[in-house]
């Protein structure tokens, strides 16, 4: 796995650049920054800031994101499925169409984070907190087949109980 700074990132980013599967980002900043339709399969950044980043219709199927920092973040219709979410901070995000499918998400904190149309098929929420999430409208239709959910603190603040 090559070792790139979020700096180059972005420095080819701006040149028009968008491919950056199975590259590994250590510490640094994405916050405030905007990112679209780039590729980050397979990747892996550890412990990075994302706060209040707008990194939208981007693919991260399969990235390790443990312990990054997304609040406030904007990650609508991006590719999450198979991603490792754990120890992340997910409080206040734009989660809305994202593809969470077999997504490690295990006591997770999503908090106040728009959910609408989102995919958890084959998730695992286990002791996740979706307290005061935005389902939207079309609540019912959200995918949870197969999703782990013990222990989870639904959007109303009860406790899922398997």
């Amino acid at each position: 796995m090559k070792t790139i700074t979020i700096e180059e990132i972005l420095r080819r980013y701006k040149l028009g650049y968008k491919e950056f599967k199975g590259v590994q980002v250590e510490a640094g900043s994405f916050a405030n920054k905007r990112l679209w339709g780039v590729n980050f399969e397979g990747s892996m950044f550890v412990k990075c800031d994302f706060r209040r980043a707008i990194i939208r219709q981007c693919n991260f199927s399969g990235a390790i994101l443990r312990g990054s920092d997304f609040r406030g973040a904007n990650f609508a219709k991006s590719n999450l499925s198979g991603t490792d979410l754990r120890e992340a901070n997910l409080r206040g995000v734009d989660l809305s169409g994202v593809d969470f499918r077999w997504a490690k998400l295990e006591g997770v904190d999503l908090t106040g984070s728009i959910i609408a149309s989102a995919n958890f098929e084959g998730a695992n929420l286990k002791n996740a907190c979706l307290r005061d999430t935005d389902p939207g409208k079309l609540w019912w239709k959200a995918n949870l087949q197969k999703a782990k959910l013990d222990g989870t603190i639904l959007p109303d603040g009860t406790v899922f109980e398997g």
